[in-house]
């Protein structure tokens, strides 16, 4: 049975297809995919005249049957998905099923197949099936595309200079190499070698092949993990004299643009005259991304984009502006234990599954608080104490009781008017009847003006708050018709902000209402709440 098929109708009408060829960097980047996800551990690549006379990528990947081979060109005909529902869970760089058959069109095509049993060789030239034959070959996949837009002369002369085109190939093959180090990437031209990259073990190593070692050996690694997100990379320090010349960002291993990303890089560095240099992979569960809004899926969507930027800048700012260490004194003993995994205050971001249930809500046992800060809240308990992040805290209150509608609304004393550009007033007509569902009334004037009129009990909010509300609504696509990303956005413009006093009777409400809600430990975007502090904790730093 072939693993190929056709999409259904219904499938097809949903996926985000288009043209995905437009020059000879497009053909090398959709068989270098097909190669990686046929698992291929070496990857040959010759071009000649930039591309435009013959691309020709060759694998030791699993190959093809006779059958799957003649699907393969056919539009629509893919192994990766078979219903509309496997987008969420896409693990492969393609999925569409177009790259084979959209090339086919535009060329003259050869692919030379094994699945390890038996071989095949089909010959298509301008979309017509020429000739199938058995070929003999060892395991793997050869296409070569020979006279690209031969048939189509318009598209032809809008092609760059071959030196042109051959730089562009030359990039895209290091962005996968750099990302895949374990893979064999070779790259030629009239049989003159442009790149010989053997496997190495990881990125750090593959960029020292690419790159001076004096310069890569000043790049910072970044790693974090948590939860189900891993951030993994390397990046230039502040103020690095000599230019490396990369920004890469891979979601998932996929290398993609991300300009909002790339944006507050630059931003974290405080816009330096040189942009940094990085290359960043951000791991996420399938269904947190959206690969389907591109035909060349070099674009794709955080689901929870704001919690994923939020993670990146504080990973980032760690290591470029780490914190001086506290002073230790000549006989006080190194830190050990599970001690050493706590801070008095969060410094940085503690996995959900690693916080400590709490049996009873804490904040009855005692009364006693104290705010550092004015942003994390001590309370203690009768086992130790616990830090609460107040911020986080009454974003899942505010959460839980939108989701649960347990709310009620408040009219305000003072109305607050804001004038919406046309894209944020596109926003509002889309999203007003959920967000009055969720307890934000807004009151409509001439123009674009709108006056907030009615706010979720409880919450909390100024014009400043305000700005930039629909934007970043606008910003989910898809997702802004959903309730529980809305409320999101709602539960953290509305709730306290670090840095707000609060009064004793005010930590304890919030502590008490934090501990009736079903999941107090994480807030909705899943930063950590509460961290808690034992007295063996104590003790053991103690030395008792």
């Amino acid at each position: 049975m072939p693993k190929i098929k056709i999409l259904s109708e219904d499938v097809r009408s949903k996926i985000a297809a288009g043209e995905v060829i437009i020059r000879p960097v497009s053909v090398i980047k959709e068989l270098i995919e097909n190669s990686l996800d046929a698992d291929a551990k070496r990857i040959e690549i010759e071009i000649e005249n930039g591309g435009k006379k013959k691309c020709l990528v060759n694998d030791d990947g699993t190959g093809m049957s006779r059958e799957d081979a003649l699907l393969s060109i056919e539009r629509y005909a893919t192994s990766k998905i078979e219903k509309i529902e496997d987008i969420e869970n896409i693990k492969t760089f393609g999925f569409r099923g177009e790259a084979l058959a959209s090339i086919a069109q535009v060329s003259h095509l050869e692919i030379e197949t094994s699945d390890g049993t038996t071989g095949t060789k089909i010959i298509v030239e301008g979309g017509e099936l020429k000739q199938v034959f058995d070929f003999f070959r060892e395991r793997g996949t050869r296409v070569r595309v020979s006279d690209l837009f031969f048939n189509l002369p318009a598209r032809r002369k809008f092609l760059k200079s071959d030196e042109y085109e051959r730089r562009l190939i030359i990039e895209l093959v290091k962005t996968y190499a750099i990302i895949m180090p374990k893979i064999h990437f070779l790259l030629s031209e009239r049989q003159r070698n442009i790149l010989n990259l053997p496997p190495v073990s990881d990125p750090k190593m593959r960029l020292a092949q690419l790159y001076p070692l004096r310069l890569v050996e000043r790049l910072i690694p970044l790693e974090l993990e948590l939860g189900s997100t891993k951030i993994t990379g390397l990046i230039s320090p502040l103020n690095l004299a000599e230019d490396l010349n990369f920004n890469l960002i891979y979601i998932n291993h996929r290398p993609v643009r991300y300009p909002r990303i790339a944006r507050i890089i630059n931003e974290t560095y405080q816009n330096p005259k040189e942009p940094p240099s990085y290359v960043l992979d951000i791991i996420l569960p399938p269904d947190g991304l959206d690969v389907n809004i591109h035909p060349a899926k070099s674009e794709v969507k955080i689901k929870d984009e704001r919690y994923i930027i939020d993670l990146l800048t504080q990973t980032i700012k760690s290591k470029l502006f780490p914190k001086p260490m506290p002073k230790e004194y000549p006989d006080t003993e190194p830190l050990t234990g599970s001690f050493r995994n706590h801070h008095l205050v969060q410094e940085f971001l503690m996995p959900y599954g690693e916080i400590p249930v709490l049996s009873t809500a804490p904040a009855t046992e005692t009364g006693e608080f104290w705010q550092l800060h004015n942003t994390y809240i001590f309370a203690q308990t009768s086992t130790g104490f616990i830090i609460v992040d107040q911020h986080a805290a009454h974003e899942r209150i505010l959460y839980e009781e939108i989701m649960n509608n347990r709310g009620s609304t408040q009219h305000l004393l003072f109305p607050i008017t804001l004038e919406l550009t046309s894209e944020e007033y596109q926003t509002y007509e889309k999203t007003r009847d959920l967000l009055k569902e969720l307890g934000i009334e807004f009151k409509e004037f001439s123009g674009r003006t709108l006056v907030l009129d009615a706010l979720p009990s409880d919450s909390k909010i100024s014009r400043e708050d305000l700005q930039g509300f629909f934007s970043e609504i606008g910003s989910l696509g898809k997702l802004m018709h959903q309730k529980s990303e809305l409320a999101k956005i709602i539960a953290c413009r509305m709730a306290i902000k670090a840095g707000q006093k609060l009064s004793i009777p005010e930590m304890q409400g919030l502590i008490d209402r934090l501990f009736a809600c079903e999941n107090p430990f994480i807030c909705p975007h899943g930063r950590p709440v509460v961290i808690k502090f034992s007295l063996e904790d104590l003790d053991q730093r103690f030395g008792r």
